[in-house]
């Protein structure tokens, strides 16, 4: 195998997320055998590491559960199989009242570098609707606080389209963005997913979510706001400033091979993808005897070419033309047919023999994934 790129998943939280759809436990007292899990896992995966890691991401579920003493032993884990690169990127999940000065200077001392915090809105009441844990009021602190303990390198999230929103609100929201001077911003668009509280709520009229114009509105004035707060919208749901784009999340996005332990975790060697069971008890269960539970799927031809459409269209980089003609020449007549079509409906843009979505196309970009998309 040959990653660069680690990705541990703590399936973990102290409240449930009403729009949440991620695999997570609300029941911490497995920690333990989780921590000791995934150690096993990093072992027993030994033959993915051959270089030194360059991106290593810790995502949830809620990382910032994890103390000083159970990330010391996952880190120690990774190093007994691999080296960090020196100019790694390691990426840390934070809830924003898990952050303190403390933490802070634990996860420094640590070698994380970039924090990345789940705030969504810097209105209570939308934070109420979310079920999230922390205030507006916190979620300022906790930006200010890592910043003071020295971080230079802070992602924050946010949600539009929640069912109280207004543009006015949402302007406010990105205001605050401005103000706290961070590096990154990932911001989405409210999915409701099955399974999910927020599904339920949904479906039986507790809440009611917005029109799809006041969404797009709401979108619009995103690119609007991040073009002129020197943000670049370099995918479709995230904006960095100069040189500060996520490298681990992009590694996804350019088809990059990676590997993620934990339960749920997905990885992709470059030609299959393989994802752990989403069941902490199993997971740590299969991994005491020496079994990782995982499922495996080999991609095709075809998968590859969708994928390579999905994930490039998605990017500011979209997608290059000599690639589609020289690894997939069998549908490259077809690729060339659906990128006239949108290269003359103002859809599509094409520099340097590189094709990605306008700003229009960027609003109708499932639609014309879909279109590119081999399905026989």
């Amino acid at each position: 195998m040959n990653i660069t790129h680690l990705y541990i998943h703590v399936p973990y939280c102290a409240k449930l997320c009403y729009y949440c759809d991620f695999h997570f436990s609300l029941n911490l007292k497995t920690r333990g055998e989780y921590v000791d899990a995934v150690c096993n896992e990093l072992a027993l995966r030994g033959e993915w590491f051959s270089q030194p890691i360059e991106t290593l991401y810790f995502g949830g579920g809620t990382p910032s559960l994890l103390t000083q003493k159970e990330l010391t032993r996952i880190l120690s884990a990774i190093r007994e199989k691999t080296s960090l690169s020196p100019n790694a990127e390691f990426s840390f999940e934070c809830n924003p009242d898990d952050i303190t000065e403390a933490y802070c200077k634990t996860l420094l001392e640590l070698g994380v570098n970039r924090l990345s915090i789940g705030i969504q809105s810097f209105f209570d009441d939308d934070l109420q609707l979310l079920n999230r844990r922390h205030s507006g009021e916190t979620a300022r602190n906790a930006v200010k606080i890592a910043q003071n303990a020295g971080f230079q390198n802070i992602t924050i999230d946010l949600i539009y389209g929640l069912p109280n929103m207004t543009m006015e609100r949402w302007k406010h929201n990105l205001a605050e963005v401005e103000k706290l001077n961070v590096q990154h911003l990932s911001a989405y668009s409210l999915m409701v997913e099955e399974h999910t509280a927020l599904h339920k709520f949904v479906r039986t009229g507790k809440f009611l979510l917005p029109s799809e114009e006041s969404v797009l509105e709401e979108f619009n004035y995103l690119i609007d706001w991040s073009q002129q707060s020197g943000f670049e919208q370099y995918e479709i749901s995230n904006f960095a400033k100069n040189g500060m784009q996520s490298r681990h999340n992009s590694s996804y996005w350019k088809g990059e091979p990676y590997l993620g332990i934990g339960p749920s975790a997905h990885s992709f060697d470059g030609d299959r993808r393989y994802w752990n069971i989403s069941h902490n008890a199993k997971y740590i269960s299969s991994i005491q005897n020496g079994i990782i539970p995982c499922e495996t799927e080999m991609l095709s031809h075809r998968d590859k070419y969708n994928e390579l459409i999905m994930t490039g269209l998605r990017t500011r980089n979209g997608i290059l033309c000599e690639t589609v003609k020289t690894v997939f020449p069998d549908y490259f007549h077809s690729f060339e047919q659906h990128k006239k079509s949108y290269l003359d409906k103002g859809l599509l843009q094409e520099h340097n023999g590189r094709i990605s979505l306008t700003r229009n196309g960027i609003l109708l970009s499932d639609a014309i994934m879909s279109d590119f998309f081999v399905t026989e």
